[in-house]
């Protein structure tokens, strides 16, 4: 039995479910992220402010001057996580083997002919933007990988279907293929490799000179597989979890830095608990006001995900630092993830007593919001205007199929 998978792909998703629930925005520059006269970066843009050179990473006070009249709206990620959970149920309760990849993402495996998957591809895209007037790019191919990158190729609201994997996937260009990135991409050229085409012929033994055991990955991918190798593949989990803030002003003082990092390690907490992760490296990401940026990072004998115990590690990382100057940007990030509780704990009541508090005190703020309980710590830094993808409060009540 033939064996397709289909990669659904949600166009521009954060900016466009604020579009379709205030439709007289929909001729107009959209983007999601903070204010222009903050610091805040652009989290997503519509295909309106696409137009203009705005995209996602962008500085509010870029997209501002590029586009004048451009319409900034704070990120909703209660509103997004709703809809994108309302979404991926449909998709499964029809289709099924549903594989979430990411909050706007995901894969369908669909056993059958061809014909049968374009057909489910099609009730998908039109069922979605039905019922949620936001639109998706499809792609079709014969595993993950290729119906990944094919998603890209007719967005958005496009269908694209890859007959022949190993043809396709040889005529893209490196930069195309996910998980390849800019530092990767440099390195290839400098060996004259641009397309995945030029990988081919390369020998094995030469790339493994230059990229060690992801020279295998290199290979694979050229041959329109699913890279097995651990440094890159499609089918894996997060990598790290993470949460970074820019300051409205440049911060010395060690005090506010610890408040800041307070209200940050909930984030990070609330995100890995939602994707039901933990950790057991800790990394503090600081940028000086003259933005030189640099990372430390920590591995701790246990895996952490409650943000009391994150607080307390990248409260460490940072009284190890020598403050040069003035904070303009922090962060912590947890990586080394496994699933949680796949460890078990230690049987000591303390340990037992203190665990279950945590618990007590997360299901609180899952019910009522992050800040229906509070760390005094946090208190100071509590009325910011924007941190990016922001905080959960609830006490505030034209198909086209290309042949590849």
């Amino acid at each position: 039995m033939e064996k397709w998978y289909l990669h659904i792909d949600m166009d521009a998703f954060f900016a466009s479910v604020e579009i379709a629930s205030r439709p007289y925005l929909s001729s107009k520059p959209v983007a999601v992220g903070g204010s222009s006269n903050t610091r805040s970066v652009v989290a997503a843009a519509s295909y309106n402010a696409r137009k203009y050179g705005i995209h996602a990473g962008m500085s509010s006070i870029e997209a501002s001057i590029r586009c004048p009249s451009i319409i900034m709206i704070k990120p909703d990620m209660k509103k997004y996580a709703s809809v994108s959970k309302h979404i991926f149920k449909m998709i499964k309760s029809y289709a099924g083997n549903v594989s979430i990849y990411s909050i706007d993402e995901c894969f369908v495996l669909v056993n059958g002919e061809m014909e049968h998957a374009v057909y489910i591809a099609e009730y998908i895209k039109n069922r979605v933007e039905q019922e949620y007037k936001i639109t998706c790019s499809i792609g079709i191919g014969e595993n993950k990988l290729i119906a990944k990158i094919a998603s890209n190729d007719n967005k958005p609201n496009g269908i694209t279907l890859v007959k022949n994997a190993k043809q396709y996937i040889r005529s893209k260009h490196v930069s195309d293929i996910p998980g390849i990135g800019r530092k990767t991409t440099k390195a290839l050229a400098a060996l004259g490799i641009h397309y995945v085409s030029d990988i081919v012929a390369y020998p094995l033994y030469t790339l493994k000179k230059h990229f060690k055991s992801y020279a295998y990955v290199l290979k694979e991918i050229a041959e329109a597989k699913n890279a097995s190798n651990t440094l890159w593949n499609i089918e894996s989990d997060l990598k790290s979890v993470g949460n970074t803030h820019t300051m409205d002003k440049d911060i010395y003082s060690l005090n506010d830095l610890k408040s800041m990092l307070s209200i940050i390690s909930e984030h990070v907490a609330l995100r890995m608990q939602e994707s039901g992760v933990e950790g057991n490296i800790v990394c503090l990401t600081v940028r000086y006001e003259n933005f030189f940026t640099f990372t430390k990072r920590q591995k701790i004998y246990k895996y952490i995900h409650f943000p009391e115990d994150i607080l307390i590690y990248a409260n460490n990382i940072l009284l190890s630092i020598e403050l040069k100057m003035k904070v303009r940007l922090i962060g912590i990030s947890i990586s080394g993830l496994q699933p949680i509780n796949s460890q078990l704990s230690f049987p000591f009541s303390k340990n037992e007593k203190s665990e279950n508090l945590k618990k007590v005190i997360n299901d609180i703020k899952l019910s009522f919001g992050e800040w229906s309980l509070m760390r005094a710590s946090s208190l100071k830094m509590r009325k910011r205007e924007f941190m990016h993808f922001g905080g959960i409060d609830k006490r505030k009540k034209n198909k086209k199929i290309l042949d590849k």
